[in-house]
């Protein structure tokens, strides 16, 4: 299935555009991460933990959900989010063997979840077996989170999914904060999920994690399918389950999403989506719809904080956190930038900004 979408490609996990829990609102995008009960689709066994795949009258549910996503939206590629690293605790009980424990005890990741055994070989055959049953459902791939740096269990689970649901099954991994530390297992995937912390108050050098970026790109399977994410609230803790501020209002921040948008655009071949904090959830902004096309070339390194890329239809600059002062870009026809409205041929762009310029207006 290869990439058909012109770019800017947005991407969702978990929640769609604020507000708007229909289809439509899900079909904006084009990459979907959902879990298969989202969609209705419901455990085969009971508890949830121990179900390998999804009642047949919750099967269909989904089927249609998912039809009715792509008639909105040709194209877009929809993965299953398969929970590997961690079970709610009522997943399983408490004395099962799946469970990671140290010293006993379970191990607990976010409140009220417990970490799972992933060296257990039962379990990963449990999970090979609900990822199978996604891809029987008619999701287009695979989404794991969570990836840690534990080769041996990482491997031996993707390697098991590529030999049961074929060579050509999608299959993505959030990294996190990470970006050059994963390469090991970046040739087993077609993209890296790469959350918010990767810019979180980064104004030094950026020639190391932009080269990590692209080397994990060439490692990855293709077609690739890397989400650059960023979160508009960039505070310790934003978001988790023991936030105090959790569901308040937050800051505004548009040159964040400037910024991150652009930078998606000109250091490779990303999806984007800028979201609340770990909720995920967004807001759909006006630059979404305005699609640019198809990259003529790879980005260039103009300097040490600036970098840009030509598509068919615009020129996308940034100007990274950090720069010493604003970047001036002449152009030799009208443009119009999609993300501020700015007009004409001569464009300043302060340290932390970035702009789309639209030839024609």
């Amino acid at each position: 299935m290869p990439n058909s979408k012109p770019y800017p490609r947005i991407a969702m996990f978990w929640a769609p555009v604020r507000g708007d829990r229909s289809p439509s609102g899900y079909a904006r995008h084009d990459l979907i991460v959902v879990s298969p009960g989202q969609i209705g689709m419901e455990p085969d066994a009971e508890p949830s933990g121990l179900a390998d795949g999804y009642t047949p009258e919750s099967v269909e549910v989904g089927k249609r959900w998912l039809s009715e996503v792509r008639r909105e939206n040709p194209g877009t590629i929809i993965f299953a989010a398969i929970d590997f690293y961690e079970y709610g605790d009522d997943a399983l009980p408490e004395d099962h063997p799946w469970w990671l424990r140290k010293n006993g005890e379970r191990e607990q990741f976010w409140p009220g979840t417990h970490r799972m055994d992933w060296y257990n070989p039962d379990y990963r055959a449990h999970v090979v077996r609900q990822t199978l049953a996604a891809k029987a459902a008619g999701f287009d791939g695979a989404f794991y989170d969570n990836l840690r740096d534990e080769p041996e269990p990482w491997i031996k689970l993707l390697t098991a999914v590529r030999e049961q649901a074929g060579e050509d099954f999608p299959i993505i991994a959030n990294v996190g904060y990470a970006t050059g530390e994963y390469q090991w297992v970046a040739p087993y995937l077609n993209g890296f999920m790469y959350e918010s912390g990767w810019s979180h108050r980064r104004a030094g050098d950026w020639d190391e994690c932009i080269a990590a970026f692209q080397k994990n790109q060439e490692l990855h399977r293709r077609p690739t399918y890397s989400i650059i994410e960023r979160f508009e609230t960039i505070r310790d803790r934003a978001g988790w389950p023991n936030d105090p501020r959790k569901g308040q209002p937050i800051p505004r921040d548009p040159q964040a999403r400037r910024w991150t948008m652009c930078y998606a655009l000109t250091i490779g071949d990303f999806y984007y989506l800028f979201s609340d904090s770990t909720s995920h959830q967004h807001d759909w902004y006006p630059e979404y719809d305005v699609k640019i096309g198809f990259p003529k070339k790879p980005g260039e390194r103009v300097n040490a904080f600036v970098w840009q890329r030509e598509y068919d239809k615009a020129l996308v600059v940034v100007n990274l956190p950090g720069a010493p002062g604003a970047h001036e870009v002449e152009l030799d026809r009208e443009a119009k930038d999609s993300l501020t409205g700015e007009t004409g041929r001569h464009f300043t762009i302060p340290p932390g900004d970035g702009r789309i310029l639209v030839y024609g207006g």
